[in-house]
């Protein structure tokens, strides 16, 4: 317990001198959890209205667009009316970032880069307010809701252990960056580096510092239990309490091996660097939506969508005045829900994240198949440890899956039946077994690659 009251001290501090003190926002939004969405909505529309007011003064791209379709900030009367100002993408940030910039902006801000599923960075700048409530208080009341907050023995399988830049300076990054997460708690393992030999030694470096809690690049994890299987090593010895997994989803049948190799729940967190968390899981398995930091609309071309329906995430951040992201299009895909939770916060819910947009493959009949189809059929195979869908020619596809030999022609034969049966003789499907996926430079490892033009 010292040694968890001196971690969470330490990054209360580090925080602190970063400018990105997260506890009064934490304060704010363990608040807001309880009170009626009505209100929470009252109080997002003022919000709403004064950072548009601000984007008409100060930003040139937002004063050109409200100038051109006649939008005035004092004439929002709901949230809904935001529909009437253009959708923005990463693209349109990396094409002309400066006319997004607030011109004369005198709050603190940070430079911080995204490569998103493009491998391209792209380097921005984020309102400490933003960090501050958007990512790490957020964070913080996600985990609370499973008592574990900042400062518990902690373990990661994570990326920015090792160098990757070949230069001092990312050399003595790195360096930093480990022994800060060792002064915060965290026992971290290097999700680039994941054989059988680093598995072992991530196992008993766990085995050694007991984390309550791992937090994991998706594919990371789901790589380091299986590998805890193949080897016979007991994943319930390292006793964690709740595997919070993000930076990628995972299907079902995925999460329940985790689940069955640890022995403890898996918890979704779900966000981006540009806006912070998005969406957190709670103990009684609802997925949660920020709605007090963000402004979340499900389009489906240009309306809203059905409850339960699968739409495009269109996001408005109300804490950034740096470089405001007003309906800002994240390339996710995820499905509306009306229900209320069990847990009885009032946070509104994702019934079903559906992947990124481009997790797709596309048909001779120009029909498109979305990446939930291959979730849902994986998910009737748990012997499958991980897949990798990849497309390069329009009448063909390969499906890459990382299984026992024991179990691979029979998963072989069940992959290619259900395909065909859904797409017919036209499209051709070769299945094949590897040792394992590739990683890419975030840590993460994209599932749906589709070389095809749009």
């Amino acid at each position: 317990m010292l040694r968890d009251r001196f971690a969470k001290t330490w990054l209360d501090r580090v925080q602190v001198a970063k400018g990105w003190d997260y506890r009064p926002a934490l304060a704010a939004l363990e608040q807001s959890q309880w009170l009626p969405r009505e209100q929470v909505e009252q109080q997002n529309l003022l919000r709403l209205r004064e950072l548009l007011t601000h984007c008409q003064a100060r930003v040139p791209f937002y004063r050109d667009a409200m100038k051109q379709c006649g939008f005035e900030p004092d004439d929002l009367r709901s949230l809904a009316d935001i529909g009437a100002l253009p959708i923005i993408s990463k693209a349109d940030l990396r094409a002309g970032y400066d006319r997004f910039r607030a011109t004369g902006e005198k709050s603190p801000y940070d430079v911080w880069n995204s490569s998103g599923s493009t491998g391209e960075p792209f380097f921005f700048r984020l309102d400490r307010r933003s960090i501050s409530a958007n990512t790490y208080a957020a964070l913080a009341r996600g985990r609370r809701w499973w008592g574990m907050d900042y400062g518990v023995r902690e373990g990661m399988i994570w990326s920015g252990l090792s160098d990757l830049t070949g230069t001092a300076r990312g050399r003595l990054a790195a360096l930093k960056r480990r022994i800060s997460w060792s002064l915060k708690n965290i026992t971290a393992v290097d999700v680039y580096l994941l054989d059988d030999a680093a598995i072992v030694r991530g196992y008993q470096a766990f085995l050694r510092s007991h984390p309550r809690v791992l937090r994991a690049i998706a594919s990371g994890l789901l790589r380091f239990c299986a590998g805890l299987e193949r080897l016979g090593l007991d994943g319930r010895k390292l006793g964690i309490e709740a595997a919070i997994y993000t930076g990628e989803g995972l299907t079902r049948a995925q999460r329940d091996r985790i689940e069955s190799v640890l022995g403890c729940p898996t918890v979704t967190e779900y966000g981006c660097t540009e806006l912070g968390i998005i969406a957190f899981e709670c103990p009684e398995g609802g997925l949660h939506v920020s709605h007090d930091n963000l402004l979340v609309e499900y389009l489906v071309g240009s309306r809203q969508a059905e409850v339960g329906e699968q739409a495009e995430m269109v996001i408005t951040n109300l804490n950034e005045w740096v470089h405001p992201l007003v309906r800002y299009k994240i390339g996710d895909f995820a499905a509306p829900s009306a229900q209320t939770c069990a847990c009885g916060r009032t946070l509104p819910l994702i019934g079903e994240l559906g992947g990124r947009v481009h997790d797709s493959i596309r048909t001779p009949q120009g029909q498109v198949i979305h990446g939930l189809y291959f979730t849902h059929l994986f998910d009737r195979l748990p012997e499958v440890a991980q897949f990798r869908v990849i497309q390069r020619q329009l009448d063909r596809f390969a499906i890459e899956i990382v299984v026992p030999e024991i179990s691979a022609e029979r998963a072989k034969r069940s992959i290619e039946t259900a395909v065909r049966d859904t797409l017919g003789e036209t499209m051709a499907v070769e299945v094949r077994t590897v040792a394992s996926l590739p990683v890419a430079a975030s840590g993460k490892t994209r599932w749906i690659v589709s070389e095809l033009d749009e």
